[in-house]
């Protein structure tokens, strides 16, 4: 790879969110796909200009201003042909205004406020759930196809599926940031998905790659994105932002060597990075202090403090992280968070009351084919001493699913206790 190719992969990936974004903007979301080709035609003028004569003294400004030249020439020739943004096709169809109008809209609060709008586009909840991830990594993260692919362990023609589904599905929505009236609803839906995408990341799903912590960087630079728009954050998007914090400081600690998962009971607490940690403290503070109603990333955050906090794993307050496992239960009815909630109580001591409670879930609808009640049920019997059960619900939770980490992990976990 020449000095150009890594300049221009670099600026693609830092860059190419807000090119996109701003060019969105200009030729409305139903041109998204022209506002792509723009946005390209300036990258590939970059590569051929560079290799011919020389980089640029600041090569993103230089690449911001050919992308905003493509769009004035691109609007001046096909402006008869091109239904442009609604409310600035006013000023971008007249000569008058045209070159003042795009020189607007790439000034910095404006592209700002295009990200943000990128952001509730992407998250959208016309658009389905397989499909939202791919397109954030596109189009948010500037991620190439064949990265997204490797990463998400697709091929590249399903990638470029999705993407061409979710761009058929951006016709018929609007580029605009939700109403008052529809923004808590809104930001709950783009809170979720950003969870996911740190999720993808912190548990990745490519068996070689245990852990994608750009992934997991880009959530975090979104929720950043989302925090500095005062009318929008709530105490969702601090809890989200603080337990992200918390996670990632664990990050160099979550697996060994050889790409297996450690136990939080196993980690080596003294990789975890306390500047992360502070900072999760630091926004749970601020969290605290405003008078907010508890809400679910808030409490899920709370619970990783607790993990964090404790110098040791026996040193955990188990008590505290039911208490809290309780609130987010009437919050959100997980059947997910009930099973936490029963290891939690485990570790308490109340390894019946735990046990019944997961017997129990094992008929939830949404864990009915779960190996996870099975896995769970083999650990708590496991710590009550019953070794051929703890055995029998291990074998049987992994022939109904999970991956070989979580298999070896849980085997793990059973022979140490039966040691």
């Amino acid at each position: 790879m020449t000095n150009v190719d890594a300049l221009i992969e670099q600026l693609y990936k830092t860059h190419s969110a807000k090119l996109l974004a701003v060019l969105t903007r200009i030729f409305g979301v139903h041109n998204f796909d022209l506002a792509e080709d723009v946005m390209q035609d300036a990258y590939s003028k970059a590569m051929i200009d560079w290799q011919q004569h020389r980089i640029p003294q600041n090569p993103a400004a230089w690449l911001m201003t050919t992308a905003k030249n493509k769009a004035l020439d691109k609007i001046r020739v096909d402006k008869t042909k091109v239904k442009l943004s609604q409310d600035l096709s006013q000023y971008l169809l007249s000569e008058w205004t045209l070159a003042f109008t795009i020189e607007e809209e790439f000034k910095v609060l404006k592209i700002k406020d295009d990200q943000l709008r990128m952001i509730f586009i992407c998250c959208h909840q016309s658009i389905k759930a397989e499909n939202r991830i791919v397109f954030i990594l596109k189009s948010l993260c500037g991620f190439s196809i064949r990265a997204i692919a490797r990463a998400l362990l697709l091929n590249e023609a399903t990638v470029k599926k999705r993407l061409l589904r979710t761009r058929e599905k951006l016709k018929q929505l609007s580029f605009e940031l939700p109403s008052d009236d529809k923004l808590s609803e809104a930001m709950d839906t783009v809170h979720t998905v950003l969870y996911l995408l740190f999720n993808e990341g912190f548990y990745s799903s490519d068996p070689k790659k245990p852990i994608n912590i750009e992934f997991c960087q880009e959530a975090i630079a979104l929720v950043k994105m989302l925090i500095n728009e005062p009318k929008m954050v709530n105490q969702d998007t601090l809890g989200l932002f603080a337990l992200m914090h918390f996670n990632i400081a664990r990050i160099n600690a979550r697996v060994d060597q050889d790409g297996f998962n450690i136990p939080l009971d196993l980690q080596d607490r003294s990789l975890w990075q306390q500047e992360y940690i502070n900072t999760g403290d630091h926004i749970l503070k601020v969290c605290t202090e405003a008078s907010y109603t508890a809400s679910r990333f808030y409490i899920e955050a709370l619970i990783a403090q607790q993990h964090c906090c404790a110098a040791t794993f026996s040193d955990t307050n188990w008590l505290l992280i039911v208490s809290y496992y309780d609130d987010y239960i009437k919050i959100t009815d997980s059947p997910v968070a009930k099973l936490n909630h029963a290891i939690a109580l485990g570790h308490t001591g109340k390894l019946s009351e735990a046990i019944n409670n997961v017997v129990l879930l094992q008929s939830h609808q949404a864990l009915v084919n779960s190996h996870m009640p099975l896995a769970i049920l083999a650990y708590l019997n496991a710590k009550a001493g019953n070794e051929k059960l703890a055995y029998q619900q291990a074998h049987r939770s992994k022939e109904i699913g999970g991956t070989a980490h979580e298999h070896r992990l849980m085997m793990q976990q059973l022979q140490r206790l039966f040691k």
